[in-house]
């Protein structure tokens, strides 16, 4: 007799996430439909009204579900079509996966007892702190400083996808914070349980200008984190600098493929997770500079506020 493979699990607890995901499934590709009666869910997957009944009704508080005694129970527009299409795109590959533990021997149950198992682990890292910000190469790296400051794991999301996060209502009990140029887009989005805290993002050539020390003309090498760090610095600090120094903008990949470049750099400036990835290429350099995204002390100390308050509930 072949060994199974079985992860030991409560098979009611089973039933009612298999039943839960069903019907996500079905909210997700038939926005607006509306379900059978729970009595014939029951019995179509051969589990209790009840389970269904229970299901449905968590359903309907995180909003997937909308139900009424005259209009049935209909599943609502809930996700986004860029969630939709990712979540088509990922149900294809995941189904790979299923159907090869199938083949070697496990069960619906063990299948279904493993992804909750992951789950579960996966929410031991969950955060309630989300970071995000237009430049994603700047965004991921950035929010390591604020996980550094504050002690705490950090989610990124991207901006467009957490905008539509916040019209449509999905998230709760979060504290999302974005620096200063990006708050009021997402302020006027907040609702109830959804704290929008802005903080200071300094920019590495910000005041650059002001240092002294540095001779006239010094030839001041920037690596910009992204295309639209290398725009954004040209049109903003180009201008500023060339009044007293030989400003050249260059981003990581410009610069690793040009590398005799820094040959001709008097002082190299960048965000201190860029320098330290590039240091074996400026050892060479005069002058390295390497400068935080964030320094607002104030603003570190309102999220650990509110973190404690959330927390605390």
């Amino acid at each position: 007799m072949k060994e199974k493979k079985g992860i030991e699990i409560d098979n009611l607890f089973i039933k009612h996430e298999i039943i839960k995901l069903r019907l996500i499934t079905e909210s997700i590709e038939n926005p607006n439909k509306k379900f059978p009666t729970a009595r014939q869910i029951a019995e179509d997957n051969g589990v209790s009204e009840l389970t269904v009944k229970k299901v449905e009704k968590e359903l309907a508080k995180k909003g997937y579900l909308i139900s009424n005694k005259k209009g049935g129970t209909r599943a609502t527009t809930k996700f986004a079509k860029e969630q939709v299409s990712s979540y088509i795109t990922v149900k294809e590959s995941f189904k790979g996966f299923v159907d090869t533990l199938l083949k070697n021997g496990f069960s619906k149950e063990d299948i279904m007892a493993l992804v909750y198992d992951v789950l579960s682990k996966i929410e031991d890292d969950f955060s309630n702190v989300i970071y995000t910000e237009k430049d994603e190469n700047v965004a991921i790296f950035a929010k390591r400083e604020i996980e550094k400051k504050i002690n705490r794991r950090v989610i990124f999301k991207p901006f467009e996808t957490l905008k539509t996060e916040l019209k449509n209502r999905i998230l709760k009990n979060k504290i999302i914070v974005v620096p200063f140029f990006c708050y009021m887009q997402l302020e006027s989005l907040s609702y109830e349980s959804i704290k929008v805290i802005p903080i200071k993002a300094k920019h590495p050539l910000e005041g650059f200008s002001e240092i002294n020390n540095l001779p006239f003309g010094s030839r001041i090498f920037y690596i910009a984190a992204s295309k639209l760090d290398k725009e954004n610095a040209n049109s903003i600090y180009r201008d500023i600098l060339r009044r007293r120094y030989r400003i050249y903008i260059y981003t990581q990949d410009e610069i690793f493929s040009n590398r005799h470049l820094l040959s001709f750099a008097d002082v190299v400036v960048g965000y201190d997770w860029i320098i330290e990835s590039e240091e074996f290429l400026l050892k060479g350099v005069r002058t390295v500079i390497k400068r935080n995204r964030f320094d607002d002390e104030e603003g570190m100390r309102i999220i650990e506020c509110y973190l404690e308050k959330l927390e605390a509930v």
